[in-house]
């Protein structure tokens, strides 16, 4: 069972910062440390979101734009170090705004809501924005947390950008 964390809590403080410097590292293309914040089991996904009446449930599909793991999303950050990332060769610009964080702690981790804006710019091309909410299951690691599950529920049912090759 888990209980919902108090906002002016320390630990709500302590995953607001953790979250914090997780967009930091990906708007400075820091890309190796930031799977550093990954736990080994780690699942990494993005169902795809169709348009629904609300009695028909949330909305979204048993199929993903992606479904990843520590080894895929080492491979897809070690391919974007290269000039080889065609995708990102001039590397994208990219904000992560995150907001609206909900934590609810059990016995074994975190459970952690976020809102997030992700914003990015390539080359001289019009920005792209994506919005929604992150689901997330932290594990303690030592003095900070480690990443066991993201969920990533987009609000766009039709994605207009060229790639998706920006982590969010």
């Amino acid at each position: 069972m888990s209980t919902a964390v108090l906002p002016s809590s320390e630990l709500q403080g302590r995953v607001t910062a953790f979250l914090y410097h997780e967009a930091e590292l990906l708007d400075g293309n820091r890309f190796a440390e930031w799977l550093e914040l990954l736990a080994p089991e780690i699942e990494y996904r993005m169902p795809v979101r169709t348009t629904q009446f609300l009695t028909d449930g949330d909305g979204f599909e048993d199929f993903e734009f992606f479904s990843e793991n520590l080894a895929s999303l080492t491979t897809r950050v070690r391919r974007l170090e290269t000039e080889f990332a065609w995708a990102e060769v001039p590397p994208s610009r990219a904000r992560h705004f995150i907001t609206n964080i909900v934590v609810e702690e059990d016995d074994d981790g975190l459970d952690v809501r976020s809102s997030f804006l992700l914003t990015r710019t390539r080359q001289d091309l019009d920005y792209q924005m994506f919005t929604g909410v992150r689901h997330d299951r932290l594990l303690p690691n030592g003095e900070s947390f480690a990443i066991a599950k993201r969920t990533i529920l987009i609000d766009q049912t039709v994605i207009t950008a060229t790639n998706l090759s920006v982590l969010f």
